[in-house]
């Protein structure tokens, strides 16, 4: 069928290799289509949708510019090279990472920022962005080296929340964490061999977390910068928490204390 975009791309720069930039999924393409800050290349959709679906679909592609069409379901799978495209796929660009100065002017009162320290594992970054976006993280920091980047497993991960939760790249983390203090907020570091439990800390005031790789934690010399070190206490026999797991008991705790500041106030 004849796309129906409104005008050629000429952007050829691609989100990976031709067959890594696919998104597919109805909740991450349409979270993308809606949130309108990553601009689709092409989107494809199922011949099959219901015509309500189609119809939102193809109208919020247009809007950004995307040339769409429409495609048996076996052709959306041989672009995406899944079964579970769920009659959606969209052609991606590189993903367009914020700023990093552009996060300290924050919205909130006080602000609530995380740095990653080479989280390497698509799934468990794009839960951590799904997790931030569920509560109120401000913007997070992430290194360009040793870090996964954003991909398709990390749309998919995160169920479109990547294009919610404000993420900045920068060249050196502890640069940044220096920057942070400078700027009088709070920064924490999150180890299992801390002494103070997370739920002792004050992450009423400016607070940025730091989160380390899934298998080392954070690197010593990151550690060294932090205001301060938290453990999550544990009960069960396992050594530690999933890196996703324990950085969402990490944003609740931060969104726990701030809302019953609210309450007291």
């Amino acid at each position: 069928m004849t796309p129906r975009g409104s005008r050629k791309q000429k952007q050829t720069t691609l989100m990976g290799s031709h067959q890594r930039c696919w998104i597919w999924g109805r909740l991450p393409v349409m979270e993308t289509l809606r949130a309108g800050r990553w601009r689709p290349l092409e989107v494809r959709l199922d011949e099959r949708l219901a015509a309500e679906e189609r119809d939102e679909a193809f109208a919020q592609a247009e809007r950004l510019g995307a040339d769409v069409s429409l495609l048996s379901g076996a052709a959306l799978a041989r672009l995406c090279h899944s079964e579970e495209h769920q009659g959606y796929v969209a052609k991606m660009p590189p993903f367009p990472y914020d700023a990093p100065v552009e996060l300290l002017n924050s919205p909130s009162h006080p602000p609530f920022f995380v740095l990653l320290d080479a989280i390497q594992d698509p799934f468990n970054f794009g839960a951590i962005l799904r997790s931030a976006d569920a509560f109120g993280v401000d913007g997070i920091f992430v290194g360009a080296a040793h870090q996964a980047d954003v991909s398709s497993l990390v749309v998919r991960a995160s169920s479109g929340a990547v294009n919610h939760v404000r993420l900045a790249q920068v060249e050196d983390l502890g640069e940044w964490i220096v920057r942070l203090r400078v700027e009088g907020v709070y920064v924490v570091g999150s180890a299992p061999t801390a002494k103070r439990d997370v739920a002792q800390a004050d992450f009423r005031k400016p607070t940025a977390l730091v989160l380390g790789n899934e298998a080392t934690g954070i690197r010593p010399q990151i550690l060294e910068l932090c205001d301060e070190r938290v453990a999550i206490r544990q009960q069960g026999r396992v050594g530690s928490l999933n890196a996703a797991v324990a950085a969402g008991v990490l944003f609740y705790e931060v969104s726990r204390q701030r809302a019953k500041r609210g309450r007291d106030s």
